[in-house]
């Protein structure tokens, strides 16, 4: 029995060594920074030989390629890289660079996106297998979890009203709803969304529709509050919502979009934690 027990051992042991051998010959693409941040955070970097535009922010060290918008892709970009993989969400595309990957002998990943916990969890475990990082995505799921415990537990007096809005010159703004990664964030910052009891995803909605939520937050990303020219230029294009709350108390916030794309994740959670700090100040 001592010898059988030994004997798995060194199969185990042999098995992760040769998995993590495996690994160290990664050539990967991230396309999208949910998917970026967990190579970072598994410690999978060095495995890494481009990203996506919205994934830019972990190229520190500027050494990295930026192969463009995670939804389009230029199969010539790619694989001039010689990549081992490419990873995303289902966003990325389109699926004629997808084919020509594959056909060239890429290892083409879809990693789930989704907005739960579990989601997350996949996701990492998913990622964890293609890089050899089982035990560090075992420590990293178990911060999260005492992460999203404590984030469930904590509450505010009163919880404020906010909306998220996706704004452009000469359109209505598109408002995020139910089944949204940023209602998600919203819920966990202690506040309510009360776009989420009237649509469900992105929709554009009225002016007049948003003032009569009365959001006592307006979140922007700050690719639209740069665009735009920060709050003078939102009011400016948005005249009307000078009528909520939360343009009376200058509470129009830009965030950064990496953080509610490709589905709940580290970014989200540092999101929904500065949220939380700002609700609580305000009440």
């Amino acid at each position: 029995m001592k010898n059988l027990t030994l004997l798995l051992t060194m199969l185990i042991t042999v098995s992760a060594t040769f998995t993590q051998a495996q690994a160290t010959e990664n050539r990967i693409i991230s396309a999208g920074s949910s998917i970026t941040e967990l190579l970072v955070a598994l410690g999978a970097k060095d495995q890494l030989v481009a990203i996506d535009l919205t994934s830019k922010h972990f190229n520190t060290e500027g050494d990295l390629p930026v192969v463009g918008y995670h939804r389009r892709l230029s199969p010539e970009g790619l694989m001039a890289l010689s990549p081992t993989h490419l990873i995303g969400s289902h966003e990325m595309g389109p699926e004629t660079t997808l084919s020509l990957l594959k056909s060239g002998g890429v290892s083409v990943e879809t990693v789930a996106a989704g907005d739960t916990e579990q989601d997350l969890f996949s996701r990492i475990d998913a990622i964890a297998k293609i890089t050899g990082t089982q035990t560090k995505a075992e420590e990293l799921k178990s911060d999260l979890k005492t992460k999203l415990d404590s984030m469930a537990k904590r509450d505010i007096d009163r919880a404020p009203k906010v909306v998220f809005a996706l704004l452009s010159k000469g359109r209505p703004a598109t408002i995020a709803g139910n089944k949204t990664t940023i209602d998600v964030i919203i819920d966990l910052a202690g506040g309510f969304n009360p776009a989420k009891t009237e649509l469900d995803s992105y929709k554009p909605l009225s002016q007049e529709a948003i003032v009569e939520m009365q959001p006592e937050y307006i979140l922007v990303s700050h690719r639209d509050w740069n665009k735009l020219g920060g709050k003078k230029g939102i009011m400016q294009e948005y005249p009307l919502l000078v009528a909520t709350p939360a343009a009376a108390n200058n509470h129009i916030i830009p965030v950064n979009g990496s953080a509610i794309v490709g589905g709940l994740g580290i970014e989200s959670l540092e999101l929904a934690d500065d949220l939380y700090q700002t609700f609580s100040q305000a009440n």
